[in-house]
């Protein structure tokens, strides 16, 4: 039988892990709000901290899910209040010990109540450049929780009642509508659209300054010792930080960037080549980096050079990664020096065309400016144009665009974006997009194999595992969704959500089991498995059947069939039995019936009616 000191020590080494994902987590979305809207960086005095207010805010998300779990001082067990104590740790940066832990604790508790859950995670919620990250985040959010509520050996009726109170504020905070999912079926997908509305991101980032401001307000001398825990100011995750000082931030987290151009332009290509699949995408972007690279050097050399348009159209299907790439591009364009901060500012049709008359003009060119010398990257630009041709103001807006195009194609490149045919109709129509866009990347749908490596990517981000048989199911499910798509399939979210799903059914899991490990923490089981669109029954039922798939070898490149049963296990490579690899997933293959003898022996003999293929007849 297991110590169960070694549970308890493992259980707070899990929730240090975790409390330090939950910091760099708003830290680097931090730093990638402020390199996505230009306008943090005129006339805001503290734009160069965005990073360090996410951090002060990750400080009231923590405690408040501690607070949540042991919200009465007097049901906390001893287990729990030395995860209190990592947890002042993780805050203070220094040990309460003794009796001004318990004090510490109860203040801890106190404070946190107060503060709102919409509020703790509104950044993720409603700006739309870490908007993708908001599932990552609630997966750290349930893994402190069953961390703090498992680490006396088990989790009674009123905690479960807490964690599922979290589940619940989680989603409702994004937007989700909540409903309580059975272990046999899968809650109705929520419809939730979230236009590309800077407006939305302007005001909760302006939010989070000033609620960084009032931390830094409250928390003065005396918040930093924990001897004497005293109540901060109301009002919001500000009141929840006794941290020492601003001063003691760590110097690589500061959000200006130091990299050299070459630097820049590396982890640019470096995140571009981790992307899944795109490969058709991935080549275009390598050839445009390389001849850009060329003219500059042309330039450096005093030869004449070409000056090509650089502003793009992104045709695909919505998931399929076209803000992604669009950032990274803009990445890209910044080191190569061809854009001078190579930032993204992303909008639609809203932030773009005017209630009435008079006003689209200046609010689209407002929008430029805010991207100059770097991406505008204007999401379902075919909604600015009516085939009726009625519509003036999207027209306007669409002429604005057109001569500042134009006009400064040194300072801004523009990517157009939208549903394949609705796209190429909108070129199409307007020759003055027709001759201004020079390059047109499409996005095609992820295939079952990508998805589901999609899927592992952002559970490995959160530290969890797959067994066989949950990749088994991930990929009967997948191919059922891929098969019946439409023009909606959701592709990369498809992904998302079904991972952020199977993390809730693991929750509800180990909600029934007494000891929790680590293990048991970061293993996905079939079981676990939830696939958006698929019914737990109907996925079952398509594991239940065997299957083959296609892989292909890691070190020799060869392909080959194996059943899906040896998938995330060692195989042998059958072009080099010397060499094993193990084959995280594969294309399914569609498995014939086997030929009967008779027709076997017919079609082996020459002289049979059947007639053996000639060279060059189809087989």
């Amino acid at each position: 039988m297991s110590d169960p000191n070694d549970a308890i020590i493992e259980s707070i080494r899990l929730y240090r892990e975790a409390l330090q994902e939950t910091r760099t987590l708003f830290i680097e979305s931090g730093k990638l709000i402020r390199g996505s809207y230009s306008w943090l960086g005129q006339g805001d005095g503290d734009a160069a901290s965005i990073a360090d207010q996410m951090d002060d805010l990750h400080q009231g998300l923590v405690m408040k899910v501690f607070a949540t779990v042991v919200p009465d001082a007097g049901f906390q067990s001893m287990q729990q209040r030395q995860m209190g104590r990592v947890l002042l740790e993780h805050l203070w940066g220094q040990t309460v010990m003794g009796s001004k832990l318990r004090d510490a604790v109860d203040w801890l508790v106190q404070t946190a109540v107060q503060f709102q859950w919409a509020d703790l995670v509104r950044p993720f919620a409603q700006i739309p450049s870490i908007r993708d990250r908001y599932g990552e985040l609630e997966s750290l959010v349930m893994r402190m929780a069953k961390l703090i509520a498992a680490v006396d050996g088990g989790i009674d009726l009123n905690e479960q009642d807490c964690i599922e109170s979290i589940m619940r504020q989680m989603e409702i905070s994004e937007g989700r509508t909540w409903q309580s999912t059975s272990p046999s079926e899968p809650a109705v997908e929520p419809e939730v659209n979230h236009p590309e509305d800077t407006d939305a991101a302007r005001e909760a980032i302006d939010w989070l300054r000033r609620e960084a401001q009032r931390l830094r307000d409250g928390a003065g001398a005396s918040a930093g010792r924990p001897a004497e825990p005293t109540p901060m100011p109301t009002g919001g995750p500000a009141a929840a930080s006794p941290k020492p000082a601003v001063t003691a931030r760590t110097p690589a987290l500061d959000p200006d960037d130091d990299r050299t151009p070459e630097q820049r332009l590396d982890d640019a290509r470096q995140k571009l080549n981790r992307l899944v699949g795109l490969d058709g995408i991935k080549d275009q972007i390598e050839t445009l980096t390389n001849f850009l690279r060329m003219e500059k050097l042309r330039t450096e050399a005093g030869l004449p050079t070409s000056k090509p348009s650089l502003h793009m159209a992104f045709v695909g299907n919505p998931g399929t990664g076209k803000t992604t790439v669009a950032r990274i591009v803009a990445e890209i364009y910044g080191a190569l020096g061809v854009l001078e901060k190579g930032h993204l500012v992303e909008t639609d049709r809203s932030g773009l065309v005017a209630e009435y008359a008079g006003q689209t003009g200046p609010k689209t060119n407002a929008k430029i400016d805010e991207a100059l010398d770097g991406v505008l990257f204007v999401d379902e630009a075919y909604t600015l144009i009516d085939e009726s041709g009625q519509d003036q103001y999207g027209r306007e807006a669409v002429q604005t665009l057109l001569k500042r195009m134009e006009d400064q194609r040194e300072r801004l490149v523009v990517i157009l974006a939208g549903y394949p045919n609705e796209m190429n109709k909108m070129i199409r129509s307007n020759p003055g997009l027709s001759s201004r866009v020079g390059t047109t990347m499409r996005f095609e749908d992820y295939d079952p194999a990508a998805l589901c490596r999609i899927f592992e990517l952002i559970a490995k981000k959160s530290k969890y595992e797959l067994t066989t048989e949950a990749r088994r199911r991930l990929l009967r499910g997948f191919t059922y969704l891929y098969l019946k798509r439409d023009r909606h399939f959701g592709n990369g979210r498809t992904s998302r959500n079904s991972f952020e799903r199977s993390v809730r059914r693991l929750a509800n899991r180990l909600a029934g089991i007494t000891e929790v490990n680590r293990e048991l923490l970061t293993t996905l089981e079939a079981d676990d498995i939830e696939v958006a669109g698929v019914t737990q029954t109907h996925l079952a039922a398509m594991a239940a059947e065997p299957g083959k798939v296609r892989v292909t070898c890691t070190r020799c490149d060869v392909a080959m069939v194996i059943d899906d049963a040896l998938l995330g296990t060692e195989v042998t490579c059958e072009h080099d039995p010397q060499v094993r690899f193990t084959p995280d997933f594969g294309d399914p293959v569609v498995q014939l019936p086997e030929a009967a003898a008779s027709e076997q022996d017919a079609t082996s003999d020459p002289s049979s009616n059947g007639n053996a293929a000639d060279d060059g007849d189809a087989a």
